[in-house]
């Protein structure tokens, strides 16, 4: 036995090349045995000893607080500042390695909660599940409803060795026990909430031990930001600025005077953890490792990695040196000698064995760790140009059909589902492992989906196809105009995590109702530390350096939804010499509720820029977007706004 954890990710399941599939967290739970079994789990793996190194609590401390050495693996000396890699080139490499070993401390948990059980048929029915068991995600972008069981329900009902108990649901929410530590959580509110929580309404009060999630808020910031968060990963995956890895893996800023990558996988993760967490443990940095919705979360930010790896295989992390220390590199903004950040750059904590961890290098690619993605059945049956047109036909049904390319062009006849898009994928995994992925009816008796078949192209199929319901009059030559709202700012200005909302329209006036206003299009969140009271080193010199972030939200669906409305005769079209005036005279942007002024935060910048999109010949094409330029007719002479001269 080492006296390290050695990371392989689960290895009970493989088949040759074969490997079973994370699902998306909708179609998991049709699965009741399965569900059992990973409630047991989690249960489990939650009431494990914080001292144990495959607890819930010290997997998820990894992430942040509390800022202590995971695995003896001890920082450069003086350098006890956390393994944060956020706003860096390393931030989907890192993260990679994270999700596999959380997934092989769960089943570890899960397999002996059924060990548990005596022998007989309910045993032998669950023993059989879990060679195939790997942890779901939630594929926010597809479909932003998160079930009941995550969201909702405090409490649920399982078999258990002794006998079927309601017990509390280890995926509503994580309890840190009793006397939490304060020097391990500084701050009050996380030391006085006894388990973690989602968007509490604690705005102007201080934090109770009584405080409780508040689901709706929850759900009901996922429905209003939901078709802009599915056109910004529909963008992310298809646009040509982000096929560099630089600029798809994080939210720095790149100063090459462009408008066309401002997006990040990162920014859009970001996203999603201002939207559940708000002011409780997702919403912060050092804490959001904590709630269970954590791991659903950043299992779906590694297979959006992965379907980008697939799409761009010849771009992947590039060297750079590392201008913050963290606890295990130094920056050049303090050391003569810093560390250079690149493929070969250990990604610790994570031993891959005991002499050396895993780098970007060595975990590029995922099926090393024992589980893939029903996107991603490559596994000796199809070769790499069929997975990419499989990729790409998931990409277009899960997110383009009614992305502002796939409106347009009238393609949106599909049900749009996330069971349809990846159910042939499904298929051809249960028959190539040969394993049960479930114990009863199979996934395709599922109730409610509608199965498509979107591996299987006629590729002699023309993309357009205006008599299914598009909008021709948008199309010149088969190409029409978008538009984005380019945004920056100092990811440390307002000392927390925070939003920068966009409207099209007249918006409300309490802050608290902007999150849910009928005329929001957008928001772009930046997820950071308090750099006067973190932990993170990386953090504090971010935040002495002033590092700039940023995110692109898409216009182009607000635009559409408002051009059929004739109460605004002033907006027929998309070509600029109607968009222009228009936006200039609608598009607004606050900042957390509060009338954004240039002397109140000088650092952030709103651009809006357009391209030229070419719609694709063939279903199994992207767009091309071509001649994009910055219009800054409307942003000039508004506070923040961009004006002639100023960086891109």
């Amino acid at each position: 036995m080492t006296d390290y954890v050695d990371i392989t990710g689960v290895t009970e399941g493989r088949n040759g090349p074969a490997v079973p599939l994370r699902t998306e967290i909708n179609e998991f739970i049709q699965n009741k045995d399965m569900l059992n079994i990973y409630l047991l789990g989690l249960q489990r793996m939650q009431s494990l000893p914080k001292t144990d190194k495959l607890s819930w609590f010290q997997i998820g401390g990894i992430h942040g607080r509390p800022y202590t050495a995971w695995d003896n693996v001890s920082g450069i000396a003086g350098n006890n500042t956390g393994y944060c890699t956020h706003s860096s080139i390393l931030f989907p490499t890192w993260h990679r390695p994270y999700v596999a070993v959380y997934e092989q401390a769960l089943f570890a948990s899960v397999k002996a909660a059924v060990q548990a059980f005596p022998e007989g048929p309910t045993k032998t029915k669950y023993m059989r599940l879990v060679p195939s068991f790997r942890i779901p995600y939630w594929d926010f972008a597809a479909n932003q409803k998160l079930p009941d069981i995550v969201l909702r329900q405090e409490k649920v009902t399982v078999e258990t060795p002794t006998g079927t108990k309601t017990i509390n649901n280890p995926l509503y929410s994580y309890n840190f026990g009793t006397n939490i530590d304060k020097r391990e959580f500084p701050e009050r509110q996380y030391y006085t909430w006894p388990a973690t929580i989602r968007q509490p309404l604690i705005r102007g009060r201080a934090p109770a031990a009584t405080d409780k999630s508040s689901p709706d808020q929850v759900q009901r910031g996922l429905d209003s930001n939901f078709r802009n968060i599915r056109d910004r990963m529909y963008a992310l995956l298809t646009q040509n600025g982000y096929k560099e890895y630089k600029a798809f893996s994080n939210d720095g800023w790149v100063r090459n005077g462009r408008a066309d990558d401002y997006d990040s996988l990162e920014s859009i993760h970001n996203m999603i953890h201002g939207i559940t967490g708000g002011d409780g443990h997702m919403g912060h940095p050092g804490y959001a490792a904590f709630d269970p919705i954590f791991w659903l979360h950043h299992c779906n930010v590694d297979r959006i990695f992965a379907l980008w790896q697939v799409l761009n295989p010849n771009s992947y992390v590039t060297d750079q040196i590392a201008l913050n220390s963290t606890f295990w590199s130094r920056g050049s903004q303090q050391s003569n000698n810093p560390t250079i950040e690149g493929v070969n750059t250990g990604l610790l904590p994570f031993h891959k064995n005991d002499r050396e961890y895993y780098t970007s290098q060595t975990c590029r690619e995922l099926k090393q760790f024992g589980s893939t993605y029903p996107e991603l059945i490559d596994w000796g049956v199809v070769g790499p140009t069929q997975v990419k047109q499989n990729v790409v036909a998931a990409v277009t049904r899960l997110y383009g059909t009614q992305a502002p390319a796939g409106r347009i062009a009238g393609s949106s006849s599909g049900s749009g589902t996330i069971a349809a898009a990846i159910a042939p994928f499904k298929a051809m995994a249960q028959h190539a492992v040969g394993i049960p992925q479930t114990d009863g009816p199979g996934d395709d008796d599922h109730a409610g989906h509608k199965h498509a078949e979107v591996h299987k192209h006629d590729t002699k199929k023309p993309f357009v196809s205006v008599a299914e319901g598009g909008h021709p009059s948008l199309l010149e030559d088969n190409h029409y105009h978008e538009y984005f709202a380019d945004i920056r700012v100092d990811k440390y200005c307002l000392g927390g995590s925070f939003n920068v909302h966009i409207f099209m329209g007249d918006f409300n006036t309490d802050p608290v109702a902007r999150m849910l206003d009928r005329n929001l299009v957008g928001t772009f969140t930046v997820f950071a530390n308090n750099s006067d009271n973190t932990g993170c080193g990386k953090c504090k010199q971010n935040a002495e350096e002033g590092l700039t972030v940023t995110a692109s939200i898409p216009l182009t669906g607000g635009l559409l939804d408002r051009i059929p409305d004739n109460s605004i005769p002033e907006l027929q079209s998309l070509e600029p010499d109607i968009v222009v005036p228009f936006l200039n005279k609608k598009l607004h942007w606050r900042l957390d509720g509060t009338a954004v002024h240039r002397e109140e935060v000088p650092s952030l910048k709103v651009a809006i820029a357009t391209a030229i999109v070419d719609l694709p010949d063939h279903e199994n094409d992207f767009p091309t977007y071509r001649a994009w330029r910055p219009l800054y007719d409307v942003t000039r002479g508004r506070p923040c706004g961009i004006v002639e001269g100023d960086d891109l």
